[in-house]
């Protein structure tokens, strides 16, 4: 797998190197030299396989170096692309895809499986150390805690989220997992954490064996190809040329990766970057203009994130033509009381209760639609996270799953810390 950097396409990377060393000495993101259309033996077939099998295949389309022996590849597919993936019809034109059957109840728990098991098998191959360094907006963290909390003993993971401004159910989910993960609450918001991160990895006084488990990680972003292939080949509908991927859009990890799928060969009509009213994105896709913006608390907090980190690679991808961008992708806000509505709406119409990012997209949808329009709503969180909100929205009492439920009577381990760099660099070097 041939990588270049986005801010300069001489600087090149394998993909075991991206995994380990996510951000290039430029300061710029690992992202493909080239984008290859699958074979159409595959996209013709695709009704065939197993999410496993997709992933196998794109993955070995991709990796034209052989990194990663077939037999090994095949196992890591098994291992980590067993989570189910429902797709639930609502009406004829309008479908869910539920990505939230993992262990921590998001869509991240593919991304996060992934990344941890494939650098697993690196390390058992060479036995280093490796310390993960990742910022969370909200379900990274627990994904990233529950994946790596059981992985080799020689990785350790330091996980920086926003103080106050993710759901109780995220900050247990990554806050009382095993020893080898520490929490940092920041005093601020996802685009400081995020900061942080990145000042980390250029800092060589400490970013000797670091890697990142977001999507700044290459490694991750993959695993967020495979599943738009399953998906389109399991949602029961003949045009499927119709079809509009509706997908909740902040660090737009998850869009870049239906972008890629794509410029695979996915023969959808259009993708929707459905944002909250941190509308960065969506500004840009409508503009060409990606605004600097102060966040702005939402109901749906995943997606509160004024610098997108992946539009980086969404430029890079469409060499910088805004009109290509807009060719693919269309983008849309929606506010908390239109969020509100629409899982009051979706619930009173279908009995189907939705959470605050999934309602973002089924509203991003429902803006643009045209008769023809298939929409895939991409369902990125259990509702349960979520559960003040959605139970306002209903007007009704919901319990949480037992094993969500059950985190509450575990002992949290947090440390806290400001904003600044030097500061949180302070903490970091003392408790690592």
């Amino acid at each position: 797998m041939k990588l270049i950097s986005t801010k300069n396409n001489n600087i090149i990377s394998s993909f075991k190197n991206a995994l380990f060393y996510p951000m290039p000495s430029d300061g710029g993101l690992w992202t493909f030299k080239e984008i290859k259309k699958m074979d159409d033996t595959f996209l013709k077939t695709l009704h065939k396989m197993s999410l496993p099998d997709i992933s196998y295949n794109i993955f070995k389309h991709l990796d034209n170096n052989n990194e990663i022996c077939d037999n090994d590849l095949k196992k890591i597919c098994e291992q980590t692309f067993n989570i189910p993936l429902p797709i639930k019809k609502l009406e004829n034109n309008l479908y869910i895809a539920e990505l939230f059957h993992g262990n921590t109840l998001a869509f991240k728990d593919f991304g996060a499986t992934f990344l941890a098991n494939i650098m697993n098998y690196f390390i058992n191959q060479n036995t280093q150390d490796i310390h993960i360094l990742t910022a969370t907006s909200g379900d990274t963290g627990g994904a990233v805690a529950d994946a790596f909390g059981n992985t080799n003993g020689n990785i350790k993971v330091s996980i920086l989220y926003p103080k106050n401004k993710i759901s109780k159910v995220q900050e247990y989910q990554m806050t009382t997992q095993s020893q080898n993960i520490t929490c940092y609450e920041i005093d601020g918001t996802f685009d400081h954490c995020q900061d942080i991160v990145k000042r980390a990895f250029m800092d060589n006084e400490i970013n000797n064996n670091l890697s990142s488990a977001n999507s700044i990680n290459i490694g991750r972003l993959i695993a967020q190809i495979f599943y738009y292939f399953y998906i389109y080949a399991n949602t029961p509908v003949k045009n499927k040329e119709n079809i509009v991927i509706s997908i909740p859009s902040g660090n737009v990890g998850n869009i870049t990766g239906c972008l890629i799928a794509k410029k695979l060969g996915l023969n959808i009509k259009t993708c929707i970057g459905a944002c909250n009213i941190n509308n960065t994105f969506s500004q840009y896709i409508n503009s060409g203009i990606a605004p600097v913006k102060k966040v702005i608390e939402t109901y749906s907090n995943a997606m509160d994130i004024s610098n997108p980190s992946n539009l980086e690679r969404i430029k890079h991808i469409y060499n910088n033509n805004i009109e290509q961008i807009q060719q693919d992708v269309i983008g849309t806000t929606t506010n908390d009381e239109q969020t509100v509505n629409t899982i009051k709406n979706i619930y009173e119409k279908y009995g189907y209760i939705i959470d605050p990012h999934t309602a973002v997209a089924i509203d991003g949808f429902k803006q643009i639609q045209s008769n023809n329009d298939v929409g895939i709503i991409i369902s990125t969180a259990h509702y349960c996270k979520f559960l003040n909100i959605v139970e306002k929205a209903i007007n009704q009492k919901l319990s949480l799953p037992t094993r969500v439920d059950n985190l509450f009577s575990k002992q949290t381990n947090k440390i806290s810390s400001n904003n600044d760099y030097n500061e949180w660099k302070k903490i970091f070097m003392v408790t690592v």
